[in-house]
């Protein structure tokens, strides 16, 4: 197909020239595809030497070894207690009024978590399913009170 178009006989037959030039369209994307390919792989590749370059240089990182935790004399753990989960801080907000309806937003607010509005949700969509939390209509949630017998 010409690069340049004949427009007096373009006008004549456009649906012909259409389907060329989208059969033409397909086979650019098609090659613009695989161009994209090799480019990430050339980026890959980069990234590995840089990376040996490094090591060539530095040496070899050591494997990172956990935190060694603070025991007492008598070997018992010493290090601070760690924060109550999320799940955790959510169930003790609730059941502190076991008949309110509590909102996502409500709740993040009430535990100082409003930037993170989605985990707080996840988080209470998780309770609800084990069943420590009931889903209401309109996204309200409850505690669950167990009834014993």
């Amino acid at each position: 197909m010409n690069e340049t178009l004949d427009w007096p006989e373009l006008s004549g037959d456009p649906e012909n020239y259409l389907e060329a030039l989208e059969k033409k369209e397909a086979e650019l994307n098609q090659e613009l595809y695989k161009l994209r390919q090799v480019a990430r792989q050339m980026r890959q590749l980069l990234k590995v030497k840089d990376t040996l370059a490094g090591w060539r240089d530095a040496g070899i990182p050591e494997q990172r070894q956990p935190e060694a935790r603070p025991t007492d004399a008598e070997g018992t753990d010493t290090a601070a207690p760690q924060p109550p989960t999320r799940k955790m801080r959510i169930l003790a907000l609730l059941s502190q009024d076991p008949h309110r309806r509590w909102k996502v937003s409500d709740v993040a607010h009430a535990l100082d978590e409003v930037p993170k509005t989605k985990s707080v949700r996840v988080a209470m969509d998780e309770l609800a399913k084990a069943g420590s939390l009931t889903k209401l209509p309109n996204a309200f949630y409850q505690f669950t009170q167990y009834q014993q017998t």
